[in-house]
Formats: structure tokens, C-alpha cells, sequence
């Protein structure tokens, strides 16, 4: 067997007439499921390495931490794991480690008892039970006092007395297993191990038939590394919600635009029974443009700001650069204020579960001249948060924005037809020239455009192998896209704001092109004479999400330092159990 992992043909002794018992803590969906696969597990015991057939216990979470300390004690006595599948570990980490502590030191023989955390908080929703592992190793390996503890039939007992170091308790964290893979109905599935009180590369001794236990990276493979991992994945999922939501947002604006325009009942000729398909057709491919340009517009107004803030220091070449780009930056900055709005107002109310007190942690201040500004507590600056929102959002708006544009093409394979485009069509049936441009145009563009999108589904890699695609490839998709809408429509733009077409309504080839061709031209000319390396060594923000999740992460590691110095700081007293 050379998989990693546990090697079963290492132990060649399986004792079936002893068992040691599991407790399982939990009687929800997960709880049973688990209950279910360590009952066909096996546990590894003695210096021999024999496996020992479990014993497994299942009692609601709900009812077992309510009960009395004593009844908590009897239940866990004996046990050689503690396993958690509840929730709100936190609220009763220390109530279920003095439980584990005393029964630990009641049990018969050489107790060797771990406690395993299945608990799977979301960041968001549960953030304050992520530290619940955390928890529950302070709380097992916390100092007691000397006093003893009195029972409610007042018998005293010396109980409470604790001589727990670090070594004595490990404390496991079990991520990426669902129900189904810790019942073993699908065959064998992979749980990361993440642990306190362990050795690197160490994984819990019972083997479980449907988990194969991989350690965590030993270098990341801490409980503190677990709930920073934990959130940070949260933020990155939070990042593509946004990004859909910013997608949704120009959406409704480009199907508003495109139907007011084109509709019978208001500047068009269209019936409305096109709106499903013909019009929004044209939402699509527009929404899909834009996408692709807002993280390149918000990077130009924010080289801009960074320019003005020391234009009076610039030479007369950046000075007149910086101008220029300024005249080419109006227009798209017109055409995305109501698509701006509309985001600002949709992820306000799609991560409104993310509000903390009266602040919105989406804008907050990250730095200022004097330094770093609190996450929480300082002020808001919501223009230049939403500015490094699309910025670093560009893998998750560029993969909305091919997204929206697959869509399109897929349509344009329908509308290509004479009963719609009648005009695209010369008298022998063929394409006229223009319009067989725009079609080769916008196959290049989609293709180049597919191999970006797929290279940042992919992920990180080093800049050798992602320079090509992105410096070249995808500013050259780009272009083609541009010239696949201009060629269109381009021939028209001359009634623009003529009453006698569409009642003045521009049309949208000029207004969809118009925004990324500004932003090129102005990323382009400002490339060109290196204006932007006048504020390269400008503080860089963080995404708003990762810096929720910083601050987050911070706030666990903070929790833990003061339940320390609590602990530490603690006076002896009597305890009524």
C-alpha cells in the first residue's frame, strides 16, 4: 500500500473481544452520520500498534451540554475519543474540558483520551464559533486551582484540581468531509487533519473505513491555521458572490437601456415578444464587455486620484498625460455611474449579514497618512474601497464578464439570421463586409478571451507563465471585442442624438464600445510615457473581503490571548457544580 495515510497491513493484531468507546456529541444529520461510520471503525492502542474494535456512543449535544457536570463526567468516563459534530463549541468549551479533564483522571488504566472537532462554522453566519478547537484546547490545557469542588448532594470532591500541560491533550480539527463521507456510503474520501498537542504529520489514531486522514501542511497545520485558512476561503467565495452581484447589477442596467431603446412600446419598433431573447441578447454581450473592463477603469481613476494628489510635483509630460487621460476617462465614468450605483445598492443588501454595529465593513478605511486605521472602528471611505473592489475583484468580474459574453454567443448563432438581421445580408445571401468582420472579430475575441478565463480558473502561478496571458492576450481579446461591436454599428453612430431615431436614445454599439476603447486608449497612454510609476509607491489596499477576514482572523487570535491571561490571572474559589 503506498498511498498516504494509514497503512492497514502494519497492524497485524485485531483484538475483537475488547472495545474502546467513542462519544459522539451531535444527534444532527452530521452527528448520525458520523456516529454510523465510527462504528465500523477501528482505534490503535498500545505500543504494538493493535487495533481495538470501537464503541460508540451517540447523545444530543443540546441535551448532554445541558446537563450537570457530574452526569458529564459518567457519560465521557472511559472514553478514548471525545468526538464534537454540535455547535457553539465556544460557549461550551470549558464546561466540556473540565468534564473531559476529571473523567480523564477517573478512568481505569492509562487514559489516553483526544477530542476531535467536526464542527464546520461558516465565517459569517457562526464567526464566533470558528474558534471552537482553539477553545477547547485552552480550556483542556489551562492551569486549575487548587480548591475543591463541592457537588449538589454537597459532597466534596477533589476534582477540579488540574496538572494538564500542553502534551497531555490533543485536540484534532477534521475539515472537508461531509455527511455522507464520514457514514462511508461512497467509498473513501479525504479529511484534513489540523491539530494541538500533536507531532508533525500526526493523524487521530481511530480509523474510520470511509476517511482517509491527509495532515495538513506542517507548516499550516495548527488550529490557528485552520480558522485563518477557514476564513479566508470565505472571503474568497464572498469575492465571486461579488463579483455576480456587480455582473447583476450592469445586467439591469444594459436590459433596461437595450429595451427602452429597441421595445415597440417605448423608443423602438421591436415587439415585445422579443424582449426574451433579441433584445436581451444585446444586454448580454454589453454586460460581458463591460465586465471585462471595470478592473483596468477602476485602476485609471485610482492612478488619477494617486496623480492629482501630487500633480503640482509631476513634470510637464506626466502633467499633460495625466490631463489627457482625465478628457478620456469622462465618458466611461458616465456611462458606469448608474451600473456603480446599482452595485453599491445589491451588495449592500446582499451582505447586509455581514454588518457590524452602525459601520458597513465594506468601506472601511484600511490606511491613512499616519498609519493603519482599525477595520472596524475607523472611518469610511466608500469611493476608494469600491475603487480596490473592482480592482482585485478583476479574476472574478473577468470570468462574470466571459460568462455573460458565452451567452451571447450562443445567441448570436440564432439571431444571425435573415428574419432578424436582414440588413447584415447582401442581395446573394451573403454577409456584407462589415458585418463578416465583426463575426471574425468577435470568434477571435471570445477565443482569446476563453484561454484568460480559463488560465484564472486555474489559479496562482508564477508571473513567467502568466505574463503572456495577461499582458498580451487579454488586452488583445479586448480589442476584438471592441471591434466586434463598432463594426456593427459604427456606420450609425452619425444619429447619435438625432430626434428622428429612437427619440435621440444613443445607440448601444456606441455606448457598450465607448467605455472599455476610453479605458484602453487611457491604460495605453498612460503605459506609454510610464505616468503610472509616479505613484507606484502608493500603500495598496486590501480586497474588502480579505480584510474582513483579516480583521476576523485577529479577533480569534485576540479571543485566545485574553482567555490565556484570564486564565493565568484567575483566583482560587470554591465551584458549585
Amino acid at each position: 500500500d503506498t498511498t498516504e495515510g494509514t497503512n492497514y497491513s502494519n497492524y497485524s493484531v485485531v483484538d475483537d473481544e475488547n472495545t474502546k468507546k467513542i462519544l459522539v456529541i451531535g444527534k444532527g444529520r452530521f452527528g448520525s452520520a458520523c456516529a454510523q461510520g465510527l462504528k465500523d471503525a477501528y482505534i490503535e492502542v498500545g505500543p504494538d500498534a493493535s487495533l481495538v474494535q470501537s464503541n460508540v456512543s451517540l447523545v444530543s449535544a443540546t441535551r448532554f451540554m445541558s446537563s450537570d457536570l457530574s452526569s458529564m463526567i459518567e457519560e465521557i468516563a472511559d472514553c478514548e475519543f471525545v468526538v464534537y459534530c454540535g455547535t457553539q463549541l465556544p460557549n461550551h468549551s470549558s464546561k466540556l474540558a473540565r468534564a473531559m479533564r476529571e473523567a480523564k483522571k477517573m478512568s481505569e488504566g492509562e487514559a489516553t483520551m483526544e477530542f476531535i472537532d467536526f464542527s464546520n462554522p461558516d465565517p459569517v453566519y457562526e464567526k464566533h464559533d470558528v474558534s471552537g478547537a482553539i477553545d477547547m484546547h485552552l480550556a483542556l490545557t489551562k492551569k486549575g486551582d487548587s480548591s475543591s469542588t463541592v457537588m449538589g448532594n454537597g459532597n466534596e470532591e477533589n476534582w477540579s484540581a488540574s496538572d494538564s500541560s500542553v502534551d497531555d491533550w490533543k485536540v484534532w480539527k477534521i475539515t472537508e468531509v461531509g455527511s455522507l463521507d464520514v457514514a462511508g456510503t461512497e467509498g473513501t474520501s479525504r479529511g484534513i487533519v489540523y491539530g494541538a498537542g500533536v507531532s508533525d504529520g500526526e493523524v487521530p489514531r481511530v480509523k474510520m473505513p470511509g476517511l482517509h486522514w491527509v495532515s495538513a501542511p506542517s507548516e499550516k497545520s495548527d488550529l490557528f491555521s485552520e480558522a485563518h485558512l477557514r476564513i479566508m476561503e470565505r472571503a474568497e467565495m464572498d469575492r465571486w458572490w461579488d463579483g455576480n452581484v456587480m455582473g447583476l447589477a450592469v445586467f439591469c442596467f444594459t436590459a433596461f437601456y437595450a429595451i427602452t431603446r429597441y421595445s415597440v412600446d417605448a423608443n423602438g419598433s421591436e415587439p415585445n415578444g422579443n424582449i426574451p431573447m433579441y433584445l436581451l441578447d444585446k444586454a448580454f454581450a454589453w454586460t460581458g464587455l463591460w465586465m471585462m473592463a471595470v478592473s483596468p477603469f477602476a485602476g485609471n481613476v485610482l492612478a488619477l486620484g494617486a496623480l492629482y494628489n501630487r500633480f503640482s510635483s509631476l513634470p510637464f509630460l506626466d502633467k499633460f498625460v495625466t490631463l489627457f487621460s482625465t478628457i478620456l476617462m469622462i465618458i466611461p465614468t458616465i456611462f458606469f455611474s448608474i451600473s456603480w450605483v446599482l452595485w453599491g445598492i445589491f451588495r449592500n443588501y446582499w451582505f447586509s449579514p455581514t454588518s457590524r454595529g452602525s459601520k458597513n465593513p465594506l468601506y472601511q478605511t484600511q490606511f491613512n497618512l499616519v498609519g493603519t486605521r482599525d477595520g472596524i472602528e475607523g472611518s469610511q471611505d466608500r469611493l476608494h474601497s469600491m475603487l480596490v473592489d473592482m480592482v482585485t475583484l478583476k479574476g472574478e468580474t473577468g470570468n462574470v464578464g466571459f460568462m455573460y459574453a458565452l451567452i451571447h454567443s450562443f445567441l448570436g448563432f440564432i439571431v444571425c439570421d435573415v428574419a432578424y438581421k436582414g440588413y447584415w445580408f447582401e442581395p446573394n445571401g451573403r454577409l456584407g463586409w462589415r458585418f463578416e468582420l465583426s463575426m471574425t472579430t468577435g470568434a477571435i475575441s471570445t477565443t482569446f478571451l476563453f484561454c484568460v478565463a480559463l488560465r484564472s480558473l486555474f489559479g496562482h502561478a508564477s508571473w513567467i507563465k502568466l505574463k503572456p496571458i495577461y499582458a498580451y492576450m487579454s488586452p488583445l481579446g479586448m480589442w476584438f471585442a471592441v471591434v466586434h461591436v463598432m463594426a456593427f454599428g459604427a456606420k450609425g453612430w452619425d444619429t447619435l442624438f438625432n430626434k428622428n431615431y429612437h427619440n435621440g436614445q444613443m445607440s448601444i454599439t456606441f455606448v457598450s464600445s465607448m467605455f472599455p476603447a476610453c479605458i484602453f486608449l487611457t491604460h495605453h497612454f498612460m503605459g506609454l510615457f510610464g505616468t503610472k510609476k509616479r505613484v507606484s509607491d502608493k500603500t495598496l489596499w486590501k480586497n474588502s473581503f480579505i480584510h474582513m477576514g483579516t480583521q476576523d482572523f485577529k479577533a480569534v487570535c485576540n479571543r485566545a490571548t485574553v482567555k490565556t491571561l484570564e486564565e493565568e490571572s484567575r483566583p482560587s474559589c470554591i465551584k458549585l457544580i
